[in-house]
């Protein structure tokens, strides 16, 4: 016999693999419920499932099977609270997952907007996009069950907590935690933060006093009761709270030691940790930071006021969170402080025996021998869920551990799931479907004797929870996989839920509440199969997926997406209009002065679809033209899925033009108008990512002189669009590979001789850490300087030594200093030197409307030769001078410019313009500035 059940629902497949679909898709979770004690579940567990190769090869086979079923002998749970992705105990997670088996989630305040990036050129929301990422692959190291954010956005290094409270809207994110800690219903709470100003960090301070008051709250019906009323949640009763940030030689309450060894990982858990920690990449480099491992910390009471006396005085705990908490199955009624019954008493008391029987009979050479018994266990537990129908916290954590036992019961049984787009990738080889699309998917279940009979039963989804095949039976053949099912591809929201529309605002917007708070949206089309094992019904719902070629590093598996037949957008992403060159402070200009000059833009269209004809225009600004011989509407004929068009527009504003304005691209097809695109975020081991943007373009005019006729030669480090705002003042970038690197010495400079040579060459961001062929070739690059070039160094980090790298010995710590606040005082400490002068004159008002901060990674000290030019400094800090130095080397100049322009150039910050025109502008190479050099 068949047992069809599903957890709590006590009714027959298909219709309940319907509903279950319906709850993957985020959509009519209640209408598949008896009780709203049911629903909080839909929103746990819900940590992004490994996809084909994303899987670890430790959860794989029969070690992920025995993973499985070690996490089936405890109700243990933690929610572990942090304010960045990488700020975790990754250590502690590791352990409490892997080692102890607890069910583990992970609460970020934010996604990491404001950091630095190692990796590439993106930034704000685009690195967001890229460590939410990084850290879901992170947290499959750690073993982590839910992975959660609220919507505040990281602004930036905060100082203080009150600046973050000021940033924040302190209530918005304290609603946020509470609505996670009512969605996950923890036993335990456990902040990475101690909530004071040894947290150093704003944001550290901030969570560490938040989590908290979250917990209290979320057990207060009165506190946020929208979320009680209107979502459907229940008031949750964390049991122990628990903070770090603890030193080794303060009264602690528990010591988590992850130094350990783990047979079945074959490390520590710290170590193994730390694997995972260093894929951080566009934080850590690819370092990976192996010490530590011993994580101290102390039970705060519900006014967050520690209760430790001494170690484990205050809770009798020293070794676990859970000490003293009876984490049995049989013991959860009591644990919740709910009525049982004999029924429920015997049958989890069964549960309880079965586990530990199917632990006692696994072998590693044939996980199979474990299946009965887990069967019977899934059996048991949902009998046991049926059995207490007045005890909604027990049947929510039953119902967590039913979908526990079908991972195991599948585990054991060597059964995978798939479904993948028939003929491979659709649009340019990418994993990408467009709405109206009809799309043949296949399902593969192996091996082939994991479910009863010839066929399973199986049908697809979309994410808003629409049945675009339903539920029947479909043969399979020999190897596992079925038929294709065909459907038809709907209209859905392709942008993540979350998004801003500018980078000032410190919180995001959400558009579709049904994924709140998770990575990102669920998938646009997903497969469910009803598979029996053993006498049960397991209900196994997967994404739809399509293997895309990366060679030569093999095929990457990604869900397949459902985007807008075209993609429309403009580049560069602000236009700047140069006006009144020798004007003073960085306002817009005024009325009157020469007419500005032309400035051409691109609009990139991309077809998710294919054949089609398209045409893209752009709506202009009152009184701009186009250019008199080039096109204001271009149309092209797209043949392939995935084709790209580039067309480029010469746009002009009216004679004396300024002030502020916005272009739009306007694409359309089919009848119908496209005015929104995506940039592509690729990099290697994580999933894709797609930054949305409306197809507008910013224009601005600012004060500045032109670099008509200068050349530049940029060396480019992580990445940066310092180059495209030199371009926009009218100067040719030409990007130095190691070859052109090689090629440049003393006669490069030009005016020395080279026809081509360049008036300044620039180190971009962070290009000593990524560039071995240019430390290798730094010596030519002072050679270039001496021979009466500019050498221009943006900010770097300490790879970077100035003792060695620069003309003149200087300093850059570790540890450098930078300063977070963008209205930070500047003060001009050489107003009068030729870089302050011209050809724009520099003033404190060009330091206005700065994003984020004001620099990063300042020398702390220098030679006398260098002359430092502006000093600034957040609350509190020691005035800093090492943020822009200059230095006559031989016939030319050096200069270190750890302004934070390549922030400031994106958005169209005049200041920024200014400066970068002032520093690139040919000048008498040695001739002495109006006030001197030192």
């Amino acid at each position: 016999m068949i047992d069809r059940r599903q957890p709590g629902l006590g009714v027959a497949l298909p219709a309940a693999a319907v509903a279950v679909v319906a709850t993957l898709a985020g959509a009519a979770a209640a209408a598949a419920q008896s009780d709203r004690a049911r629903r909080a579940p839909d929103r746990v567990l819900a940590f992004p499932a490994p996809v084909g190769e994303e899987r670890l090869d430790v959860d794989r086979g029969a070690m992920g099977a025995w993973y499985r079923i070690r996490k089936l002998a405890t109700t243990a749970s933690l929610l572990h609270i942090t304010a960045h992705p990488d700020d975790e105990h990754a250590g502690m997670l590791t352990l409490a997952s892997r080692g102890w088996g607890a069910r583990t989630a992970l609460l970020s305040l934010n996604r990491g907007e404001a950091g630095a990036n190692a990796i590439g050129p993106e930034l704000f929301d685009a690195l967001g996009l890229i460590r939410t990422r990084e850290l879901v692959l992170s947290g499959r190291y750690y073993g982590l069950d839910d992975l959660y954010f609220t919507t505040a956005v990281d602004y930036g290094y905060s100082k203080s907590v009150d600046e973050a409270f000021r940033s924040w809207d302190r209530e918005a994110v304290l609603e946020d935690m509470v609505r996670v800690i009512r969605l996950n219903r923890p036993l335990v709470v456990v902040s990475r933060f101690h909530g004071s100003a040894r947290d150093g960090h704003g944001h550290h301070h901030a969570a560490g006093l938040l989590t908290p008051e979250a917990v209290a709250a979320a057990a207060d019906p009165t506190r946020f009761p929208r979320q009680i009323s209107g979502e459907g949640l229940r008031p949750w009763r964390v049991l122990r709270t628990f903070r770090g940030g603890v030193r080794v030689d303060e009264p602690y309450d528990v010591e988590v030691n992850a130094t350990g060894m783990s047979p079945w990982l074959g490390d520590t858990y710290q170590r193994w940790a730390s694997r995972g920690l260093g894929l951080q990449r566009s934080q850590t480099a690819g370092r990976v930071r192996t010490g530590g491992g011993r994580y101290f910390y102390e039970h705060v009471d519900g006014t967050g006021t520690g209760t430790g006396g001494g170690t484990g005085t205050a809770t009798g705990i020293a070794g676990s969170f859970f000490a003293g908490l009876d984490s049995t199955l049989r013991g959860l009624p009591a644990l919740l402080s709910e009525a049982s019954s004999p029924e429920a008493d015997s049958l989890l008391a069964e549960l309880d025996r079965l586990i530990g029987a199917a632990a006692e009979a696994f072998d590693f050479r044939d996980p199979g021998r474990a299946v009965d018994d887990l069967a019977r266990g899934l059996g048991w537990v949902r009998a046991a869920i049926t059995a207490l129908p007045d005890a909604p916290e027990t049947r929510f954590h039953l119902s967590l551990k039913e979908r526990q036992f079908e991972e195991a019961v599948l585990a054991a049984s060597g059964t995978t799931v798939s479904a993948e787009l028939a003929g491979g990738p659709a649009a340019g080889g990418e994993a990408v479907l467009a709405p109206g699309q009809t799309a043949a998917i296949h399902l593969r279940v192996e091996p082939a004797a994991s479910a009863d009979g010839e066929g399973v039963t199986a049908w697809i989804a979309s994410r808003g929870g629409e049945i675009l095949a339903p539920p029947r039976r479909i043969a399979r053949r020999p190897d596992g996989s079925t038929e294709g099912i065909e459907v038809r591809v709907p209209t859905a929201p392709a942008a993540p839920y979350f998004g801003r529309g500018d980078v000032s605002e410190n919180h995001y917007q959400v558009s579709d509440s049904a994924d709140l708070h998770l990575p990102w949206r669920r998938p646009a089309l997903a497969a469910g199969v009803e598979l029996a094992i053993a006498g049960h019904a397991i209900v196994r719902t997967v994404p739809v997926t399509a293997s895309v070629a990366r060679l030569p590093y093999g095929s990457v598996t990604r869900r397949v997406e459902a985007l807008p037949v075209l993609s429309v957008s403009l580049a560069p992403g602000v236009g700047i209009v140069p006006v009144d060159g020798a004007g003073e402070g960085g306002g817009g200009g005024s009325a009157g002065g020469p007419p500005a000059a032309p400035m051409e833009i691109r609009a990139r269209v991309v077809a998710n679809a294919a054949p089609l004809s398209a045409t893209v225009r752009l709506e202009l600004p009152e009184r701009w033209t186009t250019v008199p011989g080039t096109p204001d509407i271009v149309e092209h004929d797209f043949r392939t899925p995935g084709e790209i068009v580039d067309a480029a527009f010469v746009i002009a504003p009216p004679a004396s033009w300024r002030g502020e304005a916005e272009v739009t691209a306007v694409a359309r097809a089919r009848g119908e108008d496209y005015r929104r695109g995506y940039r592509t975020i690729e990099h290697r081991d994580l999933p894709l990512a797609r930054l949305w943007r409306p197809a507008r373009m910013p224009v601005r005019s600012v004060p500045v002189a032109d670099l008509e006729g200068v050349r530049v030669g940029y060396v480019m480090g992580v990445g940066d669009e310092v180059p495209a705002g030199i371009e926009a003042l009218g100067a040719t970038v030409e990007l130095l590979d190691e070859a052109a690197l090689g090629e440049v010495d003393a006669g490069a400079a030009a005016g020395s001789g080279e026809e081509a040579g360049f008036h300044a060459i620039v180190v971009g961001t962070r290009a000593y850490a990524v560039r071995e062929d240019l430390v290798e070739h730094n010596w030519r690059l002072l050679d270039y300087a001496r021979g009466g070039g500019h050498l221009i160094v943006l900010y770097q980090t300490q790879e970077y030594v100035p003792s060695e790298m620069a003309p003149y010995p200087a300093s850059l710590p570790r540890g450098a200093e930078e300063v977070s606040e963008e209205d930070a005082p500047v003060r001009l400490l050489r107003p009068g030197h030729a870089l302050m002068t011209a050809p724009n004159r520099l003033s404190e008002a060009d330091f206005d409307g700065w994003i984020e901060q004001r620099g990063s990674k300042f020398f702390s000290e220098w030679d006398p030769a260098y002359t430092p030019l502006v000093e600034t400094h957040d609350a509190g800090q020691v005035p800093q001078e090492g943020v822009w130095l200059t230095a006559p080397v031989g016939e030319g100049r050096y200069t270190y410019l750890a302004l934070a322009l390549h922030r400031q150039l994106p958005y169209g910050v005049p200041g920024a313009y200014r400066i970068l025109s002032n520093v690139l502008t040919p000048r008498g190479a040695s001739a002495p500035a109006p006030d001197g050099d030192r």
